[in-house]
């Protein structure tokens, strides 16, 4: 009997675990690099530096190859800028209210206004200089 045989039983979606993204428990303001929305709130609140969000999806390719790029440069600017990593799955709120389309997405933000918004992947050169006369 075929129904029986293709029958799986039916699993219970787990509910994604909040790993590595800052909450308050584990939120730390000194840190430069912090993932999620608490992390983006307690910052856009409360940080004189410049913050950097890079808005990011699970099965966007373009990201795997922005990461590393923007990692070096907030490596160069370490004392300037709050790095925040939002994932749109993860916190579609958050990328709705900053009028996320696509990914990915960095938006810069100072003194609780957004500056700046870069789409797609740019240039090393492009994000130091924004930095460099925004710091």
């Amino acid at each position: 009997d075929l129904l029986i045989e293709f029958h799986q039983p039916v699993r219970e979606e787990k509910k994604k675990e909040i790993e590595g993204k800052d909450v308050e428990m584990g939120f730390d303001i000194t840190h430069t690099k912090h993932k999620g929305q608490y992390a983006l709130r307690k910052l856009y609140h409360g940080s004189p530096r410049l913050i950097l969000v890079l808005y990011t999806s699970p099965t966007c390719g373009p990201c795997r190859t922005l990461k590393p790029i923007l990692n070096k440069v907030i490596d160069e600017y370490d004392e300037y800028v709050h790095f925040v990593e939002i994932d749109i799955e993860e916190d579609p709120e958050i990328a709705e209210a900053a009028g996320i389309m696509g990914t990915p997405c960095v938006q810069f933000f100072k003194n609780k206004e957004m500056i700046r918004t870069f789409s797609g992947v740019k240039m090393k050169k492009e994000y130091r200089e924004f930095i460099e006369s925004n710091k």
